[in-house]
C-alpha cells in the first residue's frame, strides 16, 4: 500500500494518544503550583520563581542523553521506568516541610520528565507513517493539549478543596496510568545498533537544527513566565477565574493543531512559523498589560496560535528531516530549547519584575521574541538552503 494512504487512526495509535495524555497530566496539575507552594514555605518570590524553574534546568543537562537512551535502548521499558519514578516522585511532593526538600524534588522532577517527554514522542513516530508525521504528532500533541485544557484547573480546584498533598497525590496517579497504557500497548521495537559506538555530540542534539533549538526557547521562555507568573498576577490585579486562560489557550489548540500539521506536511514549517513568531509576541504583550479576565483570554488565543503552534511545528519538521532511528536526538533537540526557556525565564523575568514590573517585563519580552524569533528563522532557512 501506498504510504500516503496509510491511516494513522490505528488502534495502537488511540493508546498512544491515551498514554500522552495521562503523561502530560501529571505534569499540568502540578506546574502552575509550585511557585505558590513554594511561597507558602518561603515568601522570597525570586526563590520561588528559581524553584519553578529548576525542573527544567535539570531536564536541560538530562534531554540530550534521553534522546541518546532512546535511540539505543528499548523505549517501552524506558518509558515504564520513568513514568513509575515520576509517579513516586510526585508523590512525595505530599510530605515536602521545607525548601530543601522541595528542591531535591524538583531536581528529580526534571530528570524523569526529560526522559519520559523525549521518550514518548520518539515511541509515537513508529505509529505514523513517515509522509504524514506533522498530522500524526499534531494529533498526538492534542492529548497534551487536552491535560494542559483541565490539569491546571483541576490541580488549583483539588488546592482548594484538600491542600496541595492531595493534589500532588493525583498527578501520580496520574503517571501511573501512563506505565500501565504503555505496558498493554503492542509495540516493536526499531532495529539498534549492533554495537554501541561512543556517544557523540550528534547524538546528542542535531546540531544543523540550532537555531530552531533557540528558537523554541524564545517560544518556551514566554511559557515559562506565563506557567509562574499568571496566577500571581491574576491575585494582584483581582482577577478572577485565571485557570480558565489554559481551557481557552487549549481549546484553541485542539482545533488548530490537525489543521496546523497538515499544513506542516503540505506547505512547509516556515509557513508557519513567521505567524506563530507575531502571535506569540502579541500575546506576551496583552498579558502585560490587562487587568481582566477578558484581556487575559485574548493573550490565551494570540498564545495558542503563536508559541502552541509554533514549538510542535518545529519538532515535528526536525523529526522530518532525520531519520526515524534519530527520533530522540530529534526530539531532545527542540526540548533542550524547551527547557532553556522554561528553566532560565522564570529566573530572570524575577529580577525584572523586582525593577520593572511586570508589565514592563512581559512588554519587553514580547519585543525581543519577535526581533530574535525573526532572525533565527532566517539563518536556519539560509542554513537549509545552502545544504
Amino acid at each position: 500500500m501506498n504510504e500516503k494512504k496509510e491511516t494513522i487512526w490505528t488502534g495502537k495509535f488511540l493508546l498512544v494518544i491515551l498514554l500522552t495524555l495521562f503523561s502530560g497530566a501529571a505534569g499540568q496539575m502540578t506546574y502552575p503550583l509550585v511557585a505558590k507552594f513554594s511561597l507558602t514555605l518561603n515568601p522570597d518570590i525570586t526563590l520561588a520563581s528559581t524553584i519553578a524553574g529548576l525542573m527544567s534546568l535539570m531536564s536541560l543537562f538530562v534531554c540530550p542523553f534521553a534522546g541518546v537512551l532512546s535511540d539505543r535502548y528499548s523505549r517501552k521499558r524506558i518509558l515504564q521506568i520513568s513514568s513509575f519514578c515520576y509517579g513516586i516522585v510526585l508523590i512525595m511532593h505530599a510530605f515536602v516541610k521545607n525548601i530543601p526538600m522541595l528542591i531535591a524534588l524538583r531536581l528529580l522532577v526534571g530528570v524523569f520528565f526529560s526522559i519520559n517527554s523525549v521518550t514518548l514522542v520518539a515511541f509515537s513516530t513508529s505509529f505514523i507513517p513517515a509522509s504524514r508525521i506533522g498530522e500524526g504528532l499534531g494529533y498526538a500533541a492534542l492529548a497534551n493539549i487536552l491535560a494542559q485544557a483541565v490539569g491546571p484547573g483541576i490541580g488549583l480546584k483539588l488546592v482548594e478543596i484538600s491542600g496541595y498533598p492531595l493534589t500532588f497525590c493525583c498527578a501520580a496517579v496520574s503517571a501511573f496510568l501512563c506505565m500501565v497504557m504503555i505496558t498493554l500497548l503492542p509495540y516493536q521495537e526499531p532495529e539498534k545498533p549492533a554495537e554501541m559506538r561512543k556517544v557523540r555530540l550528534s547524538d546528542l542534539m542535531a546540531v544543523e537544527f540550532t537555531a530552531f533549538m533557540l528558537l523554541a526557547a524564545l517560544f518556551s521562555s514566554g511559557n515559562g513566565m506565563i506557567t509562574t507568573y499568571l496566577a500571581i498576577i491574576a491575585e494582584e490585579r483581582s482577577i478572577t477565574g485565571i485557570a480558565v486562560f489554559f481551557t481557552v489557550y487549549s481549546l484553541c489548540m485542539v482545533v488548530l493543531r490537525p489543521f496546523t500539521g497538515r499544513l506542516l506536511d503540505k506547505k512547509g514549517v516556515y509557513f508557519l512559523l513567521v505567524p506563530s513568531i507575531i502571535f506569540a509576541a502579541l500575546g506576551m504583550a496583552l498579558v502585560g498589560i490587562s487587568w481582566s479576565l477578558a484581556g487575559m483570554l485574548a493573550a490565551a488565543v494570540f498564545k495558542a496560535l503563536g508559541q502552541g503552534a509554533g514549538v510542535p511545528s518545529l519538532q515535528a519538521h526536525v523529526i522530518k528531516k532525520l531519520d526515524k532511528s534519530r527520533a530522540g536526538t530529534a526530539a531532545s533537540t527542540i526540548q533542550i530549547g524547551q527547557n532553556i526557556g522554561n528553566a532560565l525565564a522564570p529566573i530572570l523575568g524575577s529580577f525584572f519584575v523586582k525593577s520593572f514590573g511586570y508589565e514592563q517585563m512581559f512588554c519587553g519580552f514580547g519585543i525581543l521574541l519577535a526581533g530574535c524569533g525573526m532572525l533565527l528563522l532566517w539563518l536556519q532557512y539560509r542554513k537549509e538552503k545552502t545544504v
